[in-house]
Protein backbone atom coordinates (compact mmCIF):
# COMPACT_ATOMS: atom_id res chain seq x y z
CA UNK A 1 0.00 0.00 0.00
CA UNK A 2 1.06 3.60 -0.56
CA UNK A 3 2.30 5.86 1.79
CA UNK A 4 -0.10 8.51 2.18
CA UNK A 5 1.74 12.12 2.09
CA UNK A 6 0.03 15.18 3.42
CA UNK A 7 -3.18 13.61 4.69
CA UNK A 8 -5.40 15.67 6.15
CA UNK A 9 -3.46 18.87 5.09
CA UNK A 10 -5.14 22.09 6.42
CA UNK A 11 -3.95 25.67 4.76
CA UNK A 12 -4.44 28.71 6.85
CA UNK A 13 -6.93 30.89 6.04
CA UNK A 14 -5.24 34.01 6.99
CA UNK A 15 -1.43 35.56 5.77
CA UNK A 16 1.12 35.68 8.31
CA UNK A 17 1.60 39.58 9.19
CA UNK A 18 4.87 41.02 9.14
CA UNK A 19 5.40 42.72 12.73
CA UNK A 20 7.55 46.03 12.85
CA UNK A 21 8.74 47.81 16.13
CA UNK A 22 6.20 51.43 16.67
CA UNK A 23 6.61 54.14 15.25
CA UNK A 24 8.35 57.01 17.41
CA UNK A 25 8.04 60.28 14.92
CA UNK A 26 4.24 60.96 16.46
CA UNK A 27 5.38 60.90 19.60
CA UNK A 28 8.38 63.11 19.67
CA UNK A 29 7.21 66.18 16.98
CA UNK A 30 4.25 68.26 17.18
CA UNK A 31 1.83 68.53 14.56
CA UNK A 32 0.65 72.59 14.65
CA UNK A 33 0.20 72.69 11.02
CA UNK A 34 -0.44 69.71 9.89
CA UNK A 35 -4.09 71.17 8.68
CA UNK A 36 -2.42 73.13 6.36
CA UNK A 37 -0.59 71.18 3.60
CA UNK A 38 -2.95 69.62 0.64
CA UNK A 39 -1.15 68.68 -1.71
CA UNK A 40 3.04 68.00 -2.64
CA UNK A 41 5.01 71.07 -2.55
CA UNK A 42 3.03 72.87 -0.28
CA UNK A 43 4.77 75.13 1.62
CA UNK A 44 3.57 76.16 5.17
CA UNK A 45 4.89 79.79 7.02
CA UNK A 46 6.14 79.81 10.42
CA UNK A 47 6.17 83.42 11.93
CA UNK A 48 8.87 83.48 15.39
CA UNK A 49 10.10 86.45 17.18
CA UNK A 50 14.35 85.52 17.32
CA UNK A 51 15.35 88.29 20.42
CA UNK A 52 13.77 88.64 23.51
CA UNK A 53 12.33 91.12 24.77
CA UNK A 54 14.42 93.90 26.97
CA UNK A 55 13.62 95.44 29.53
CA UNK A 56 15.21 99.27 30.61
CA UNK A 57 14.78 101.39 33.59
CA UNK A 58 12.82 104.35 33.16
CA UNK A 59 13.58 108.28 34.19
CA UNK A 60 11.19 110.70 34.52
CA UNK A 61 11.91 113.10 31.89
CA UNK A 62 13.99 110.72 29.39
CA UNK A 63 12.39 109.55 26.20
CA UNK A 64 12.24 105.87 26.55
CA UNK A 65 14.51 103.52 23.85
CA UNK A 66 12.29 101.84 20.71
CA UNK A 67 13.64 98.33 20.56
CA UNK A 68 13.11 97.09 16.83
CA UNK A 69 11.69 93.10 17.20
CA UNK A 70 13.53 90.33 14.70
CA UNK A 71 11.26 87.95 12.96
CA UNK A 72 12.02 85.10 11.30
CA UNK A 73 10.22 83.18 8.45
CA UNK A 74 10.50 79.44 8.27
CA UNK A 75 8.94 77.32 5.99
CA UNK A 76 7.66 73.56 6.28
CA UNK A 77 8.05 72.22 2.73
CA UNK A 78 5.90 68.87 2.20
CA UNK A 79 9.02 67.17 0.65
CA UNK A 80 8.22 63.66 0.52
CA UNK A 81 6.30 61.74 -1.61
CA UNK A 82 6.29 57.99 -1.28
CA UNK A 83 3.82 55.41 -3.26
CA UNK A 84 2.76 52.00 -2.87
CA UNK A 85 1.66 50.19 -6.03
CA UNK A 86 1.04 46.30 -6.67
CA UNK A 87 -1.55 43.93 -8.44
CA UNK A 88 -3.25 40.71 -7.38
CA UNK A 89 -4.20 38.58 -10.47
CA UNK A 90 -8.56 38.26 -10.05
CA UNK A 91 -7.60 34.21 -11.08
CA UNK A 92 -4.87 33.62 -8.50
CA UNK A 93 -7.59 34.50 -6.12
CA UNK A 94 -10.00 32.10 -7.35
CA UNK A 95 -6.71 29.44 -6.25
CA UNK A 96 -5.58 30.97 -3.11
CA UNK A 97 -6.31 30.14 0.66
CA UNK A 98 -6.17 33.38 2.54
CA UNK A 99 -8.66 36.04 2.72
CA UNK A 100 -6.85 38.92 3.78
CA UNK A 101 -3.87 39.23 1.40
CA UNK A 102 -4.45 42.75 0.22
CA UNK A 103 -5.16 44.06 4.04
CA UNK A 104 -1.75 42.27 5.16
CA UNK A 105 0.21 44.20 1.89
CA UNK A 106 -1.69 47.16 3.09
CA UNK A 107 -0.14 46.73 6.32
CA UNK A 108 3.19 45.87 5.88
CA UNK A 109 3.41 49.31 3.33
CA UNK A 110 2.11 51.32 6.06
CA UNK A 111 4.78 49.98 8.44
CA UNK A 112 7.11 50.38 5.95
CA UNK A 113 6.41 53.77 5.66
CA UNK A 114 6.66 54.42 9.24
CA UNK A 115 9.99 53.66 9.28
CA UNK A 116 10.69 55.74 6.48
CA UNK A 117 9.52 59.11 8.47
CA UNK A 118 11.16 58.14 11.24
CA UNK A 119 14.20 57.79 10.20
CA UNK A 120 13.77 61.11 8.15
CA UNK A 121 12.25 63.27 11.55
CA UNK A 122 15.32 61.60 13.65
CA UNK A 123 17.64 63.10 10.70
CA UNK A 124 16.37 66.58 11.08
CA UNK A 125 16.96 67.14 14.68
CA UNK A 126 20.34 65.57 14.18
CA UNK A 127 20.99 68.44 11.87
CA UNK A 128 19.09 71.09 13.75
CA UNK A 129 19.73 70.99 17.30
CA UNK A 130 21.62 74.45 18.92
CA UNK A 131 25.13 74.99 18.76
CA UNK A 132 26.40 74.42 22.09
CA UNK A 133 24.02 71.39 23.28
CA UNK A 134 25.87 68.71 21.71
CA UNK A 135 27.24 66.43 24.10
CA UNK A 136 30.33 64.10 22.72
CA UNK A 137 33.98 64.45 23.23
CA UNK A 138 35.06 67.84 22.70
CA UNK A 139 38.58 68.59 20.37
CA UNK A 140 39.92 71.53 22.36
CA UNK A 141 42.90 73.25 20.67
CA UNK A 142 45.23 75.65 22.74
CA UNK A 143 46.34 79.16 21.38
CA UNK A 144 49.38 78.52 23.65
CA UNK A 145 50.47 82.26 23.01
CA UNK A 146 49.68 81.65 19.61
CA UNK A 147 47.26 82.70 17.28
CA UNK A 148 45.74 79.38 16.17
CA UNK A 149 42.06 80.02 15.09
CA UNK A 150 40.61 83.64 13.99
CA UNK A 151 37.45 84.89 12.85
CA UNK A 152 36.13 87.50 10.28
CA UNK A 153 32.50 88.34 10.44
CA UNK A 154 30.14 88.41 7.05
CA UNK A 155 26.73 89.55 6.37
CA UNK A 156 25.45 85.86 7.16
CA UNK A 157 27.87 85.05 10.25
CA UNK A 158 31.49 84.53 9.88
CA UNK A 159 34.71 82.80 8.49
CA UNK A 160 37.08 80.74 11.19
CA UNK A 161 40.24 80.34 9.82
CA UNK A 162 42.26 78.08 11.93
CA UNK A 163 46.24 76.84 11.87
CA UNK A 164 48.64 74.61 13.87
CA UNK A 165 51.41 75.11 15.54
CA UNK A 166 53.95 73.35 13.72
CA UNK A 167 55.63 75.43 10.82
CA UNK A 168 58.34 74.78 8.37
CA UNK A 169 60.27 77.29 6.83
CA UNK A 170 57.95 80.11 8.15
CA UNK A 171 54.77 78.44 6.55
CA UNK A 172 52.18 77.09 8.17
CA UNK A 173 51.53 73.32 7.15
CA UNK A 174 48.07 72.86 7.30
CA UNK A 175 46.84 70.33 9.93
CA UNK A 176 48.61 68.32 12.10
CA UNK A 177 47.99 65.78 14.92
CA UNK A 178 46.93 67.09 18.03
CA UNK A 179 46.81 65.41 21.15
CA UNK A 180 43.08 66.52 22.49
CA UNK A 181 43.88 67.21 26.24
CA UNK A 182 39.65 66.00 26.28
CA UNK A 183 40.91 62.19 25.84
CA UNK A 184 44.54 62.24 25.54
CA UNK A 185 44.25 60.91 22.01
CA UNK A 186 46.02 62.51 18.29
CA UNK A 187 43.39 63.59 16.32
CA UNK A 188 43.93 65.53 13.18
CA UNK A 189 43.32 69.36 14.28
CA UNK A 190 41.71 70.67 11.21
CA UNK A 191 38.23 70.43 9.82
CA UNK A 192 36.33 67.20 8.34
CA UNK A 193 33.11 67.42 6.80
CA UNK A 194 31.54 65.59 9.73
CA UNK A 195 32.14 68.93 11.75
CA UNK A 196 29.12 70.32 9.95
CA UNK A 197 26.20 71.55 12.19
CA UNK A 198 28.34 71.19 15.70
CA UNK A 199 29.20 74.36 17.61
CA UNK A 200 32.88 75.35 17.49
CA UNK A 201 34.19 78.74 19.62
CA UNK A 202 37.13 81.07 20.13
CA UNK A 203 38.91 80.55 23.55
CA UNK A 204 41.79 82.96 24.54
CA UNK A 205 44.23 82.50 26.30
CA UNK A 206 42.96 84.01 29.34
CA UNK A 207 39.76 81.73 29.14
CA UNK A 208 37.54 84.32 27.60
CA UNK A 209 35.59 82.37 25.21
CA UNK A 210 33.02 83.25 22.60
CA UNK A 211 29.69 81.51 22.25
CA UNK A 212 28.88 78.11 20.11
CA UNK A 213 28.60 79.18 16.93
CA UNK A 214 26.90 76.90 14.46
CA UNK A 215 29.49 75.36 11.68
CA UNK A 216 27.16 75.77 8.45
CA UNK A 217 29.51 75.12 6.05
CA UNK A 218 33.28 73.10 5.63
CA UNK A 219 34.98 75.32 3.43
CA UNK A 220 37.93 72.96 3.63
CA UNK A 221 40.29 71.56 6.39
CA UNK A 222 41.60 74.90 7.19
CA UNK A 223 38.30 77.01 6.75
CA UNK A 224 34.39 76.46 7.98
CA UNK A 225 31.76 79.17 7.70
CA UNK A 226 29.54 79.82 11.08
CA UNK A 227 26.44 81.31 12.04
CA UNK A 228 24.28 82.10 14.95
CA UNK A 229 22.63 78.66 16.62
CA UNK A 230 19.20 80.40 14.98
CA UNK A 231 20.64 82.48 12.11
CA UNK A 232 19.61 85.86 13.49
CA UNK A 233 22.19 88.37 12.05
CA UNK A 234 20.61 91.91 14.17
CA UNK A 235 18.66 92.13 17.24
CA UNK A 236 18.60 93.76 20.62
CA UNK A 237 20.95 91.32 21.88
CA UNK A 238 23.59 92.03 19.11
CA UNK A 239 27.04 93.91 19.72
CA UNK A 240 26.93 96.73 16.82
CA UNK A 241 28.02 96.22 13.51
CA UNK A 242 28.27 92.60 14.35
CA UNK A 243 26.65 89.69 13.05
CA UNK A 244 27.17 87.24 15.81
CA UNK A 245 26.43 87.44 19.06
CA UNK A 246 28.80 87.67 22.36
CA UNK A 247 31.81 89.15 19.97
CA UNK A 248 33.40 90.43 23.48
CA UNK A 249 33.58 86.56 24.76
CA UNK A 250 32.20 85.74 28.04
CA UNK A 251 32.82 83.06 30.76
CA UNK A 252 31.06 80.43 28.80
CA UNK A 253 27.73 81.12 30.65
CA UNK A 254 27.37 85.00 30.44
CA UNK A 255 28.23 86.93 26.91
CA UNK A 256 28.04 91.06 27.90
CA UNK A 257 26.43 92.91 24.75
CA UNK A 258 29.09 95.69 25.34
CA UNK A 259 32.51 96.16 26.01
CA UNK A 260 33.29 95.85 29.99
CA UNK A 261 36.22 97.62 31.45
CA UNK A 262 39.38 97.19 30.25
CA UNK A 263 38.19 93.68 28.36
CA UNK A 264 39.49 93.81 24.59
CA UNK A 265 37.92 92.33 21.87
CA UNK A 266 38.43 88.28 21.44
CA UNK A 267 39.34 89.90 18.16
CA UNK A 268 41.94 92.26 18.90
CA UNK A 269 44.38 90.55 20.07
CA UNK A 270 46.50 86.62 19.63
CA UNK A 271 46.53 84.01 20.94
CA UNK A 272 43.33 82.39 20.15
CA UNK A 273 42.19 78.64 20.20
CA UNK A 274 39.02 77.02 19.60
CA UNK A 275 37.11 74.13 20.52
CA UNK A 276 34.25 72.06 18.65
CA UNK A 277 31.78 70.58 20.89
CA UNK A 278 31.19 66.76 20.07
CA UNK A 279 33.59 66.61 17.57
CA UNK A 280 34.58 62.76 18.50
CA UNK A 281 31.67 60.13 19.56
CA UNK A 282 31.65 59.74 23.29
CA UNK A 283 31.71 55.78 24.51
CA UNK A 284 28.49 55.10 25.63
CA UNK A 285 28.00 52.34 28.72
CA UNK A 286 25.58 51.12 31.29
CA UNK A 287 27.95 53.05 34.05
CA UNK A 288 27.83 56.29 31.99
CA UNK A 289 24.59 56.56 30.17
CA UNK A 290 22.48 57.78 33.14
CA UNK A 291 25.05 60.37 33.35
CA UNK A 292 24.84 61.21 29.82
CA UNK A 293 21.72 61.36 30.08
CA UNK A 294 21.50 64.38 33.24
CA UNK A 295 23.86 66.03 30.44
CA UNK A 296 21.67 66.66 27.75
CA UNK A 297 18.57 67.42 30.11
CA UNK A 298 20.77 70.20 31.73
CA UNK A 299 21.47 71.50 28.17
CA UNK A 300 17.75 71.66 28.05
CA UNK A 301 17.42 73.52 31.29
CA UNK A 302 19.97 75.94 31.16
CA UNK A 303 17.68 76.85 27.18
CA UNK A 304 14.68 77.19 29.61
CA UNK A 305 12.96 74.77 27.85
CA UNK A 306 9.77 73.39 29.59
CA UNK A 307 10.31 70.42 32.15
CA UNK A 308 7.33 68.37 30.65
CA UNK A 309 7.03 67.02 27.16
CA UNK A 310 10.74 66.16 27.22
CA UNK A 311 11.69 62.55 24.99
CA UNK A 312 14.83 60.51 24.25
CA UNK A 313 15.27 58.70 21.67
CA UNK A 314 17.59 55.87 21.80
CA UNK A 315 18.87 52.42 19.30
CA UNK A 316 17.83 49.48 21.30
CA UNK A 317 21.14 49.12 22.81
CA UNK A 318 20.82 52.32 24.69
CA UNK A 319 17.56 50.93 25.62
CA UNK A 320 19.54 48.14 27.40
CA UNK A 321 22.43 49.78 28.79
CA UNK A 322 19.41 52.39 30.39
CA UNK A 323 17.71 48.89 31.81
CA UNK A 324 21.24 47.76 33.68
CA UNK A 325 22.43 50.98 34.91
CA UNK A 326 23.53 50.89 38.69
CA UNK A 327 21.28 53.97 39.15
CA UNK A 328 18.42 52.62 38.36
CA UNK A 329 18.74 49.56 40.25
CA UNK A 330 16.45 48.55 42.00
CA UNK A 331 15.06 52.13 43.17
CA UNK A 332 14.70 53.33 39.90
CA UNK A 333 12.21 50.48 38.71
CA UNK A 334 9.15 52.44 39.48
CA UNK A 335 10.41 54.98 37.53
CA UNK A 336 11.21 53.58 34.40
CA UNK A 337 8.39 51.88 33.79
CA UNK A 338 5.69 54.28 34.78
CA UNK A 339 3.29 54.87 32.59
CA UNK A 340 1.77 53.14 29.34
CA UNK A 341 4.19 51.51 26.37
CA UNK A 342 2.89 53.51 23.63
CA UNK A 343 4.34 54.51 20.11
CA UNK A 344 7.49 53.59 20.46
CA UNK A 345 7.56 54.72 24.21
CA UNK A 346 9.30 51.84 26.29
CA UNK A 347 10.12 53.52 29.73
CA UNK A 348 10.73 57.57 31.55
CA UNK A 349 13.61 58.58 32.59
CA UNK A 350 14.85 61.92 34.80
CA UNK A 351 11.89 63.63 33.02
CA UNK A 352 12.43 62.00 29.31
CA UNK A 353 9.90 59.91 28.35
CA UNK A 354 12.57 56.88 26.34
CA UNK A 355 11.02 55.90 22.65
CA UNK A 356 13.35 52.89 21.50
CA UNK A 357 14.27 53.10 17.07
CA UNK A 358 15.67 50.09 16.11
CA UNK A 359 17.56 49.91 12.84
CA UNK A 360 19.09 52.75 10.68
CA UNK A 361 15.91 54.90 12.21
CA UNK A 362 18.55 56.90 14.75
CA UNK A 363 20.96 58.56 12.27
CA UNK A 364 24.90 57.84 12.77
CA UNK A 365 28.11 59.96 12.18
CA UNK A 366 31.48 59.47 11.59
CA UNK A 367 34.02 61.25 14.07
CA UNK A 368 36.58 62.60 14.38
CA UNK A 369 39.48 61.30 12.50
CA UNK A 370 42.72 59.95 14.52
CA UNK A 371 46.04 60.69 13.03
CA UNK A 372 50.00 60.36 12.56
CA UNK A 373 52.73 61.87 10.63
CA UNK A 374 53.14 65.47 9.94
CA UNK A 375 52.95 67.70 6.52
CA UNK A 376 53.18 64.99 3.29
CA UNK A 377 53.93 62.40 5.70
CA UNK A 378 50.23 63.07 7.75
CA UNK A 379 48.25 59.95 7.00
CA UNK A 380 44.43 59.80 8.83
CA UNK A 381 42.73 57.00 10.58
CA UNK A 382 38.72 57.10 10.26
CA UNK A 383 37.25 57.99 13.68
CA UNK A 384 34.38 55.93 15.38
CA UNK A 385 31.22 56.34 14.29
CA UNK A 386 28.58 57.21 16.40
CA UNK A 387 24.74 57.26 16.73
CA UNK A 388 22.91 61.50 16.97
CA UNK A 389 20.68 60.41 19.69
CA UNK A 390 18.31 63.65 20.17
CA UNK A 391 16.24 64.65 23.34
CA UNK A 392 13.91 67.22 22.67
CA UNK A 393 10.81 69.01 23.73
CA UNK A 394 7.86 67.96 21.30
CA UNK A 395 7.64 71.79 20.36
CA UNK A 396 11.21 71.31 18.45
CA UNK A 397 10.32 69.62 15.18
CA UNK A 398 6.52 70.27 13.44
CA UNK A 399 5.93 67.43 11.45
CA UNK A 400 2.99 66.76 9.01
CA UNK A 401 1.33 64.71 6.67
CA UNK A 402 -1.26 63.45 4.71
CA UNK A 403 -2.63 60.40 2.24
CA UNK A 404 -3.00 62.43 -0.65
CA UNK A 405 -4.97 59.47 -2.28
CA UNK A 406 -5.45 55.55 -2.56
CA UNK A 407 -7.23 53.59 -4.38
CA UNK A 408 -8.20 49.85 -6.37
CA UNK A 409 -8.44 49.94 -9.66
CA UNK A 410 -8.72 47.31 -12.77
CA UNK A 411 -5.10 46.74 -14.32
CA UNK A 412 -5.23 47.30 -18.80
CA UNK A 413 -4.48 44.50 -20.72
CA UNK A 414 -4.76 42.36 -17.43
CA UNK A 415 -7.07 40.05 -14.85
CA UNK A 416 -6.00 41.62 -12.11
CA UNK A 417 -6.48 44.49 -9.77
CA UNK A 418 -4.10 47.55 -8.44
CA UNK A 419 -3.39 48.91 -5.05
CA UNK A 420 -2.26 52.17 -5.00
CA UNK A 421 -1.55 54.64 -2.83
CA UNK A 422 0.35 58.33 -2.39
CA UNK A 423 1.83 59.45 0.60
CA UNK A 424 2.97 63.34 1.31
CA UNK A 425 4.64 64.27 4.51
CA UNK A 426 7.36 67.00 5.53
CA UNK A 427 9.25 67.94 9.03
CA UNK A 428 10.93 71.36 9.94
CA UNK A 429 12.60 73.01 12.97
CA UNK A 430 11.96 76.49 13.16
CA UNK A 431 15.51 78.29 13.98
CA UNK A 432 14.57 80.00 17.25
CA UNK A 433 13.30 76.14 18.42
CA UNK A 434 16.87 74.79 17.50
CA UNK A 435 17.44 75.56 21.59
CA UNK A 436 14.41 72.81 22.30
CA UNK A 437 16.88 70.06 21.34
CA UNK A 438 20.09 68.66 22.75
CA UNK A 439 22.29 65.18 21.05
CA UNK A 440 24.21 62.67 22.31
CA UNK A 441 26.99 62.03 19.97
CA UNK A 442 27.83 58.49 21.27
CA UNK A 443 28.92 54.98 20.29
CA UNK A 444 27.74 51.96 21.87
Amino acid sequence: MATLQYFGEQFAPKVLKKVYQASVSQGITNQEYEGEIKKPGDRVNILSFLNSMVLSDYAVGTDMVNENIIDAEDQLIVEKRKYYNFSLDRLEELFTYAGNIPESLLTDAAKQLEKQIDTYVLAKMGQDTKAGNWIGTRLFVRGSGQTMASLVTTATGGTITVGTNVVVGGADTGPSPWENPADGLTYMCGFESNDLYKGIRLVSTAALVTPFYRISGVTNTMIVTVTEWDEAVEGSDFNENSTLRGMFGGDGITFPKLQEGDRSSMFTGSGYGWEIQAAIATAVTAATIYDQTTLLAEALDENEIPGENRNITMPPGGITMLRQAAELQPTGIAEIYTGTVINGRVMRLGGFDVFSAAGTRVSTRVGRSTATGFGATLALTAGVTGYLIPANHTGMCTYADKWSESRVVDAENQFAKKYQGLFLYGAKVPAQRRKFGALLFGSF
